[in-house]
């Protein structure tokens, strides 16, 4: 693989990474429910902005529509 190729599946990888935590981010505020994430080595508990979320209309979300069954 040419280096700008490497670059451009780089940047493809680190964008859906990007939209994963927001999806993850979204319907834990929607859920009221917080994410335990480890930064620079200590155990630490994130509250989402539940206000943040209320728009989140579970679109393009398969889990979302798989638990809508």
């Amino acid at each position: 693989m040419k280096e700008q190729e490497i670059l451009e599946m780089q940047r493809l990888i680190d964008e859906g990474v990007r939209r994963a935590q927001s999806r993850l981010w979204q319907r834990a505020g929607a859920a009221h429910q917080s994410l335990v994430v480890c930064r620079e080595g200590k155990i630490i508990e994130m509250v989402p902005d539940v206000e943040a979320n209320v728009f989140d209309s579970n679109v393009g979300d398969p889990l979302a529509r798989r638990s809508q069954r």
